[in-house]
């Protein structure tokens, strides 16, 4: 019923009282003037009095209308439907796909919730698009790589208008694995979820019969020439007890391939593949199962990951028995300064005391190892000047078994080493590429140029450095590398030794005295040096300012021992990897770069950023921190914020020079994301419209739910008030009614 108010408590008897007065005086004013008038213009000037005295009244009572009316208020309702390549699975019984299910339906849907509400429509996979219009929906494709809930349901709240939105209808097979909390995102968003599910849950249906590969685990980064595992985990459904052959490829060549017995039981089972990388870079890793004839999903038959496959650094563990000049200039002029080695420098201080250097981070040696376990974590032994009493039996044949497991083995020359060391008669004597004799063999004391052989100069561990030495047309810089102090005397070389570089001056069996000598042993190798003055190559060379050779010969000798027969460039320069290939949603990013100086030394203080260029047109810049152990590494994380390409260009900066390393490539969203589960996840829809207080229908009853939703739209009373006195209008109209009977009075000749 309509109701008048008035402004601070007035009433209308107040009002109409007022009103009445107000005739009556005014009739008064004008009671002289009617006898002096006529019935109209008496009339009009008495009416102008009136209706300014009216208009008075209301400003003073300020009279407020009010009545109420039902009425249907549109609210906004958002409809999105997952576009993600899961939904491309044909999983129904005529063959259709679900998302050619969901748009099946969906135009009934949209006009009927369109009599009831203002709807917006949106498809999404890892991000959500408006749809326009329903004439856009054949022209949609099953085809984003990854599905992301959270994303959006937030994208619904973006996506109407300023009308108060009613609920979120969620039409999807349930499968999230991309960014955010999906259950989070429905409970903020304060509005109920109806989630509508479409598929099947294949491990339901009695006839199902599929073989899916759910995972892939490929180590992020493995190591060059080193034995390697992938796993993959695959799910079987109607197959049990069948032999199936999975085969891993490696950018798209098969490089491992093994049988496996299926089972039926809930879960994944393991399959394991071993193999050895042997080409250095990013790979993609494809495990393959061939589709059975019964299956309707080839699609989930096979996943892939990428993986970087690296010269992995390598750990020396180097035992000196004495403090003398080559433990420092090997330690301090090569092992430190190598960006790609990590090492542990013990040396003797006194009998069975050694004081440590080490890059190793978490490596905690006092003492000579003993235990396998701890021998097993290094790819590279170096023994000085220590006498082999220093040593128990059990350790050498430690040493010696670890070295045929893989690993490299260089024993250098010194008064307690070798034969004069008491090797001859120990565990490692076997593995030595040269013959050593007893502990009176003694020392060759003079100076001496060390001289290649034919295979030393074609040999790796001389490669770009064979013109510093006499023994060939090509020895240029020969005449300036200065001599060394001496060496061990050996017997001659083992039967299966290549010999690199002799003493040109002594002999052993009628032949020049070896001083270098390599040979294989088991799956490792094996050298010896005889020679403990190589220092001197570097520090007189370096007062010359000339080139040496002492950091090239010892950085690739130990590559070499390693089996990462790579040699080394005297130049500066920057490389740079990240930790993986492809990264999911949401993972950080490392970023890793490696800066040499000039001579191809670690280069501490640098400079280092990246520049980052992604999807969308996504540019940022990232500074790179050294990092603990080995000198010259540079790191940095990023936090990539969409799925896409990336280029990383890194750049260092030494000494004002910048140098910059070949743009390094990543991808953010996993291959086969959309496969990692086909099933219709009704436990995650369920859960989302608990948690925005809604329903949840699959997608064969949900055309009750819309119904029900459209029919329990109830009609609201809504007040509605008209305030009858605006002063804004009325002031103006007040003086325009006065200064009206001011004139009319004027024209009648009255005062």
């Amino acid at each position: 019923m309509p109701t008048v108010s008035f402004h601070s408590g007035f009433s209308g008897v107040l009002l109409l009282a007022a009103a009445g007065l107000a005739m009556i005086v005014i009739a008064a004013f004008y009671a002289r003037a009617f006898r002096a008038l006529r019935p109209i213009p008496w009339a009009v000037l008495y009416g102008l009095r009136m209706f300014a005295v009216a208009l008075v009244l209301l400003l003073l009572f300020r009279p407020v209308f009010s009545f109420q009316r039902e009425s249907r208020e549109r609210a906004a309702m958002v409809l999105l439907v997952d576009r993600s390549a899961s939904m491309g699975i044909a999983d129904d019984a005529a063959g259709a796909t679900r998302f050619e299910l969901a748009l099946d339906r969906l135009p009934g849907w949209v006009k009927k919730l369109s009599s009831e509400f203002e709807t917006h429509l949106l498809s999404f996979s890892d991000s959500a698009v408006q749809i326009a219009n329903l004439d856009e929906l054949p022209k949609l494709k099953a085809d984003g790589p990854a599905t992301s809930l959270s994303r959006a349901l937030s994208s619904a709240m973006q996506a109407k208008s300023s009308r108060r939105l009613d609920g979120v209808f969620l039409i999807s097979d349930g499968v999230h694995n991309s960014a955010g909390d999906p259950l989070a995102v429905a409970q903020r968003i304060g509005v109920p979820v109806y989630t509508i599910g479409v598929g099947n849950a294949l491990r339901d249906r009695s006839a199902s019969r599929d073989l899916r590969v759910v995972d892939i685990e490929v180590p992020p980064q493995m190591a060059l020439q080193n034995l390697a595992r992938v796993k993959a985990y695959v799910d079987a459904v109607g197959f049990p007890g069948r032999v199936v052959k999975a085969t891993l490829s490696e950018d798209g060549k098969q490089v491992a391939e093994t049988e496996a017995v299926l089972d039926d039981a809930e879960g994944t089972q393991e399959i394991a593949f071993d193999f050895t990388p042997t080409v250095k870079g990013v790979h993609n890793y494809r495990v393959h199962i061939p589709a059975a004839a019964e299956e309707k999903i080839p699609e989930n038959n096979e996943r892939s990951a990428s993986s970087l496959v690296t010269d992995a650094r390598i750990r020396v563990l180097y035992v000196e028995g004495t403090l003398r000049a080559e433990y420092g200039a090997l330690v301090g002029r090569c092992l430190a300064k190598d960006p790609n080695v990590e090492f542990c420098a013990l040396v003797q201080t006194r009998p069975n005391v050694f004081v440590r250097r080490s890059n190793i981070q978490g490596l905690e040696l006092t003492t000579i190892p003993q235990d396998r376990e701890t021998l097993a974590k290094f790819d590279v032994f170096i023994m000085g000047d220590l006498d082999s009493t220093y040593l128990r039996q059990g350790q050498l044949e430690a040493i010696r078994d670890r070295v045929k497991q893989g690993a490299g083995l260089i024993m250098l020359g010194g008064y307690h080493s070798l034969g004069p060391g008491g090797y001859r008669d120990t565990a490692l004597a076997e593995l030595l590429p040269v013959q050593l004799g007893d502990r009176n063999v003694g020392q060759a004391g003079d100076p001496f140029r060390l001289q290649l052989t034919a295979e030393g100069r074609q040999h790796p561990i001389f490669a770009n450095i064979a013109s510093f030495f006499p023994g060939g047309e090509n020895s240029n810089d020969a005449s300036a590398l200065p001599p060394l102090e001496g060496c061990v005397r050996v017997l001659g070389t083992s039967p299966a030794a290549t010999l690199l570089a002799v003493h040109p001056k002594e002999k052993a069996g009628g032949s020049p005295m070896p001083v270098m000598a390599v040979q294989p042993f088991g799956e490792g190798r094996t050298a010896v040096f005889t020679a403990d003055t190589t220092r001197n190559w570097h520090q007189t060379l370096r007062t010359m300012d000339r080139e040496t050779p002492f950091l090239r010969f010892w950085g690739q000798t130990i590559r070499w021992l390693a089996r990462r027969d790579g040699t080394i460039t005297a130049e500066a320069g920057v490389t740079a990897t990240t930790d993986k290939a492809y990264y999911e949603p949401d993972s950080s990013v490392r970023i890793s770069a490696v800066v040499r100086g000039k001579e191809g030394e670690a280069a501490g203080g640098a400079a280092v950023a990246v520049a980052i260029s992604g999807p969308n047109g996504l540019a940022t810049e990232l500074k790179l921190t050294a990092v603990s152990g080995p000198a010259g590494n540079y790191e940095a994380v990023f936090d990539p914020q969409q799925s896409g390409h990336y280029e990383l260009l890194v750049k260092g900066t030494i000494g004002g020079s910048t140098l910059q390393a070949p743009p390094l490539q990543i991808d953010v969203g996993r291959p086969n994301l959309e496969f990692d589960r086909l099933d219709l996840d009704e436990k995650m829809l369920i859960a989302l419209a608990d948690a925005g207080r809604g329903r949840y229908a699959h997608l064969t009853t949900a055309d009750r739910l819309i119904d029900r939703l459209c029919s329990g739209q109830e009609k609201r009373k809504i007040q509605y008030e008209m305030r009858l006195a605006w002063p804004p209008a009325i002031w103006p109209l007040f003086v325009l009614v006065l200064t009206a009977e001011w004139i009319l009075r004027r024209r009648f000749l009255l005062r």
